[in-house]
């Protein structure tokens, strides 16, 4: 549906339902708005206009009997034309510089700590694209149970590489077995490269760990992907586990398809280097995105830059109900200082 220009009161509903859904996650109702927000209108006309923008594609509802939540074109609009600037809090911004700033000069340490930290600051998954590093080394297996039959695979490198996958089991595994799985992986494996990733090594390991072969072997496979050479650009991952805090993937049924891409470095590759007529900083909402499992997401990347040169990307993926404002502002901020410090001569 082609787009076209809002009055200043079918603007103003429309930011404030946005707001409301951004904070709330619940459908937005007239009564809502006229309750909490001095808008000068009444319920009635509230919901006129709330009608109006529905059937003009701004908004949608989810339910009959629900309130309103913004559409990918009502996402679109408001990111365009009504998103307030935001600037970082104080302490948000003294938690990036103490963070990152003592770096060690290994780029790859640096690139890990930032990609590591926007996860932390804005709870979503974070996402970068950086520049070719040495083989990785195996640092640490962590196992999350999801639910009875659902575990949740992370493999960390020491580049700050992470490499995720969901296994199903055919018999329900309890947290004490898991820990007890990825103490004796991590005390075998721990430092040990793809090279020396020998298969008196996998020999060994499976005697030891007797149960659940099947399950063993999938994480060893996993295992085995993360620690290849790429020729390319490295792809780092963190904070995948955040997405759960959203009742958006509350459901496995909606996790699990989303939880399969970024396990596949290939499809974000793809989604950091789409190619885009914006410089610098990118909003991609829901549909713009193309990656199937990732249309009920936003994909929020800025680039960065080593003396002068763009050199890679950074950015988080979170739903569409994502706090535009906020985040544009941490991934604006963190590219400019991560651009800084990668220029700074020796």
């Amino acid at each position: 549906m082609k787009r076209r220009e809002l009055d200043s009161r079918k603007e103003l509903i429309l930011k404030v339902v946005t707001d409301d859904y951004i904070e709330s996650a619940e459908p937005v109702g007239s009564r809502t708005i006229a309750r909490k927000y001095n808008l000068g209108l009444s319920p009635a006309t509230i919901r006129n206009e709330m009608a109006d923008l529905e059937e003009s594609g701004y908004l949608k509802q989810p339910h009959v009997s629900a309130g309103r939540i913004p559409s990918q074109q009502g996402y679109r609009y408001y990111v365009d034309s009504l998103m307030e600037q935001q600037t970082l809090a104080a302490e948000e911004l003294q938690m990036i510089k103490s963070y990152i700033e003592n770096w060690s000069k290994e780029i790859d340490t640096l690139l890990q700590q930032t990609v590591r930290l926007l996860a932390q600051i804005t709870r979503y998954p974070s996402i970068m694209l950086g520049p070719k590093l040495r083989p990785a080394v195996f640092k640490h297996i962590q196992l999350v149970p999801l639910n009875d039959y659902n575990i949740l695979v992370l493999v960390v490198t020491n580049t700050g590489v992470i490499e995720n996958k969901i296994i199903t089991v055919d018999l329900p595994v309890s947290q004490g077995e898991l820990d007890r799985i990825s103490n004796q992986l991590n005390r075998k494996l721990r430092g040990v490269t793809l090279d020396n990733l020998k298969s008196s090594v996998l020999d060994e390991l499976k005697t030891e760990i007797e149960a659940r072969n099947g399950f063993i072997q999938q994480a060893v496979n996993l295992l085995q992907k993360t620690l290849e050479t790429k020729e390319r650009a490295r792809i780092y991952l963190d904070g995948v586990i955040n997405i759960l805090e959203h009742p958006e993937f509350k459901e496995i049924e909606k996790f699990k398809p989303l939880m399969g891409m970024m396990e596949e470095e290939e499809k974000l590759y793809r989604i950091l280097t789409a190619p885009s007529d914006e410089q610098g900083l990118r909003i991609s909402i829901g549909e713009e995105i193309q990656e199937e499992a990732a249309q009920e997401c936003s994909v929020i990347t800025a680039t960065y830059e080593m003396g002068g040169r763009v050199v890679g990307t950074i950015g988080v993926l979170g739903p569409t109900r994502m706090d535009y404002g906020h985040v544009v502002a941490v991934v604006g901020f963190m590219a400019k200082y991560l651009s800084k410090l990668l220029s700074q001569p020796e």
